[in-house]
Parts: structure tokens; C-alpha cells; sequence
């Protein structure tokens, strides 16, 4: 629901794909990523797509905008990415950031039961690391809520593996 003039912080935006799509609503958008390359990449399909929207070279536990200054954050498989401690250090960042009354929406991975669960631990064997495990056991919901987002929703997918949060400073 994001809309013409909102200014929209994706964080861990890697290739930027959440950018463009903000960006083609017409929405003053700004993706932020540690890794450089991962910049350059999204720049590359910005231009592409005739697309215009911030680059921030930063790690996501110490986000370089003032207060209140955004309507909406996104991170989007990214997360799994952190030691559990920059998670935290990371979603009290967005906070920060966010006005009053502003969204912000996970998608990243979620703990599977079941046949999905054994999927996801050979998945991970070979293309996540540590911290990916350590997410999923992480009761994010939970860290959202003491930091002191409300309205929490979340829809899970893929048979459990993934999972889709929205939460409201």
C-alpha cells in the first residue's frame, strides 16, 4: 500500500527490487545496503527502468536519517542475514526512522514444521549461514513488540518456511 509522494526506506535493499517497485508509484524512495556492489546493482536496474531513488552505502544498525523521517520501512531477506544482535540493533533503527503511525514490513524466512522443516535445514546446509538458523529461532515478533511496534499481522508462507510481517509504530 505504498503511495505517490510517501518516502519509503528499504533497508538491506540488495538488488533493489522493492525500490523500483516503489519507486514506479511514484514514492521518494531510498534503499540502503552495506555492500557496495549490491548498490552499484540496483543503480544499474534503476537506470533500466527509468526509475529514480536514493542509494545509502550504510549498515542497517545505524541508518544516517533524522527521526520520524520515513512513511514506510521494508526489509525483504535481509534480516536472516544479521547476528541476532544487529536484528535488534537494526529494527530499533527503523523505529528511529519511522513517523508515527508508519508501517513496517518483513519478508524474510520463518521456521517450517514437518517435511519443510527438513527442506529448509538442507537448504540451509548449503546456502545460508549461522545467522539464518539463528533467525529463524528468533522470536521476531516477539523483539517487534518489546521495541514497541503494535498492530503486528503475519502471514506465513510457503508451506511455513517463509513469513510475511507487518507491524505500526
Amino acid at each position: 500500500d505504498i503511495k505517490k509522494g510517501q518516502r519509503v526506506l528499504e533497508i538491506c535493499c540488495g538488488t533493489g527490487t522493492i525500490s523500483v517497485m516503489a519507486g514506479k508509484v511514484g514514492a521518494n524512495v531510498f534503499g540502503l545496503d552495506i555492500a557496495m556492489g549490491m548498490l552499484n546493482v540496483s543503480d544499474r536496474k534503476a537506470v533500466k527502468r527509468g526509475i529514480k531513488f536514493g542509494l545509502v552505502l550504510a549498515n542497517a544498525e545505524f541508518i544516517p536519517f533524522k527521526d520520524k523521517s520515513f512513511d514506510k520501512a521494508v526489509v525483504s531477506m535481509g534480516l536472516h542475514e544479521m547476528p541476532v544482535s544487529a536484528i535488534r540493533n537494526a529494527v530499533h533503527e527503523v523505529k528511529r526512522v519511522l513517523k508515527g503511525g508508519s508501517r513496517f514490513v518483513i519478508f524474510d524466512y520463518h521456521k517450517p514444521y514437518g517435511f519443510m522443516s527438513l527442506l529448509q535445514r538442507f537448504f540451509f546446509v548449503f546456502t545460508e549461514h549461522e545467522t539464518a538458523r539463528d533467525f529463524i529461532n528468533l522470536d521476531i515478533e516477539g523483539e517487534l513488540k518489546n521495541i514497541g511496534f503494535k498492530g503486528l499481522k503475519r502471514t506465513i508462507l510457503a508451506k511455513g518456511a517463509l513469513q510475511l510481517l507487518s507491524c505500526e509504530i
